[in-house]
């Protein structure tokens, strides 16, 4: 269910992230975790993709076949201000995938935890990359120890970005993605594609296939899970969708600590039509355990936010957090935000974005007040 009428925010406040008119930095959902696996009181971190500038008529403001480099944002004081840095190892170098050495504590204070995939800017394959220390160095790349051999994911392509939730010191959920072959890029490719949940329970040694969150035999995508757990079997996830018309993003609830899975609600539509590909959600529970989530409308060029106070069943009003968007070549390539609740209580959506004044595409956030129900 959802309230018709979008309210503009307009205490919002917003701040650059990443800025150089000599490139493209875009894409944060494609390159880490939101709230709170990757945040830490007033520090939050975020990944993004850096290539070089061009304007073409294309979609995206850059050189189609890169090179792209995988970079970081951090702030210190809850998104007011930030820093960037590229650091190694991380996604996107020619490195076959290791074994974990040995177990891995997820529960430390500092671990962070990113997957690459295949399919977008600047990642090379099934991998993932590890910290200890918030951020700061890494180890990888890994490999998902026989998962991709499991029956019901044998011969698919590996498509995932990151979202995951820790449940103990080597207990570890990852919500994944993966699709079937087809030749070409058809529309066939792009609807196969599904999210599913992995389980390693020893440290990230061995992953084993859980369940679907969307089953294989859905005609439509579902992808780059937002994942929030509600209790110590409740879960719930933000899923990007799309059919051959439209695109929209959808809520997933489990209450079996992810056995099994059901539809909740629809969260709204992520472009009017099916031009642009639509765009992922980022979803996290506020400080007053209600849920928030954020998403780029690109044929209204907006971002644009939804609450709930009752566990993603309904959702409203919509409230538009951003819509000043110009970019150099015309085209509405926005949005793929990460979400973090502040110690405050206020949110902070991070996504990429252009303004008159940087019409290159280049990272912003946004904080604001979470918005009334």
């Amino acid at each position: 269910m959802m309230t018709e009428g979008p309210m503009v925010i307009v205490d919002a406040i917003h701040v650059v992230v990443a800025y150089d008119p000599a490139k493209w930095a875009a894409v944060p959902a494609n390159n880490g975790g939101n709230s709170p696996t990757w945040q830490w009181g007033e520090e939050l971190l975020v990944g993004f993709t850096m290539g070089d500038f061009a304007a073409p008529t294309s979609m995206h403001q850059t050189v189609a076949d890169g090179p792209f480099v995988s970079w970081l944002a951090r702030s210190r004081d809850a998104g007011e201000s930030w820093e960037t840095s590229a650091p190694t190892p991380y996604a996107g170098r020619a490195v076959t995938p290791t074994g974990v050495p040995k177990a891995l504590d997820f529960a430390a204070p500092g671990f962070v935890l990113r997957v690459e995939g295949n399919g977008y800017h600047g990642n090379a394959g099934a991998r993932w990359f590890a910290g200890q220390d918030r951020g700061a160095t890494w180890r990888g790349p890994f490999g998902f120890g026989g998962l991709l051999e499991h029956p019901e994911l044998e011969g698919m392509e590996f498509t995932a970005r990151t979202g995951y939730v820790v449940n103990g010191p080597h207990d570890l959920f990852l919500f994944l993605s993966a699709r079937q072959s087809f030749a070409g890029d058809s529309p066939q490719v792009w609807l196969a594609d599904k999210t599913f949940l992995a389980q390693t329970t020893d440290g990230g040694k061995m992953f084993t296939f859980v369940s679907w969150v969307v089953g294989k035999d859905d005609p439509y995508r579902a992808v780059m899970p937002a994942p929030v757990r509600l209790s110590e079997t409740e879960i719930v996830v933000a899923l990007r969708r799309r059919s051959a018309e439209h695109n929209w993003v959808d809520v997933y609830g489990s209450a079996d600590h992810g056995q099994s899975w059901v539809f909740v609600s629809k969260v709204g539509d992520t472009e009017d039509g099916n031009s642009h590909n639509g765009n992922p959600p980022a979803m996290v529970r506020t400080r007053d355990g209600r849920l928030c989530c954020v998403y780029g409308n690109r044929s209204r060029r907006q971002i644009i936010a939804w609450v709930s106070a009752d566990s993603g069943a309904t959702w409203g009003p919509e409230h538009v957090l951003r819509e000043d968007f110009r970019s150099v070549n015309g085209q509405p390539d926005l949005g793929y935000p990460r979400l973090f609740s502040r110690p405050d209580g206020k949110l902070v959506a991070v996504y990429f974005w252009c303004t008159p004044e940087r019409p290159q595409t280049h990272i912003e956030a946004t904080i604001f007040d979470v918005p009334a129900v």
